[in-house]
């Protein structure tokens, strides 16, 4: 029952992330592959250098990817539809917090202004939508 509400949620909220023209990034996953493949040579780093272009590719699909992961959480693969989910709205759980944490550390207007623009967002509440997906697919 868990994965059909986190798919639903998922398709719903990749349809909000393709109406705003949201998409996602790699993130600090990009950055640990840039990294490894700078100090890394031969067939290892062209492989890293493939994956990391797919991750790429992935996340700048945004709601597409966002869509599919619901279909693979829907479909039983609940790991590689989270991170497909992720990769397309281009935030998780954690990285939520940090923004959210932000705006708060800048002070009470700023978190008021903060909220209200994630409330009137079509694409942060697809993002939110996408992240309460991922953690109902436990």
């Amino acid at each position: 029952m868990r994965s059909k509400a986190a798919a639903v949620l998922a398709i719903i909220s990749g349809i909000l992330l393709i109406i705003s023209g949201s998409v996602g990034s790699v993130g600090i996953i990009g950055i640990a592959i840039q990294y490894l493949i700078k100090y890394l040579s031969g067939p290892l780093a062209n492989l890293l250098s493939v994956v990391l272009q797919l991750f790429k590719f992935i996340a700048y699909l945004g709601g597409i990817s966002v869509i599919g992961g619901g279909i693979l959480i829907y479909k039983g693969r609940k790991g590689l539809g989270k991170f497909v989910i992720r990769l397309g709205a281009g935030m998780g759980t954690i990285g939520f917090i940090i923004v959210v944490g932000s705006a708060l550390l800048h002070g009470w207007a700023y978190t008021m202004s903060f909220i209200i623009l994630m409330s009137q967002s079509t694409g942060w509440t697809g993002i939110i939508l996408a992240i309460v997906a991922t953690q109902l697919a436990r």
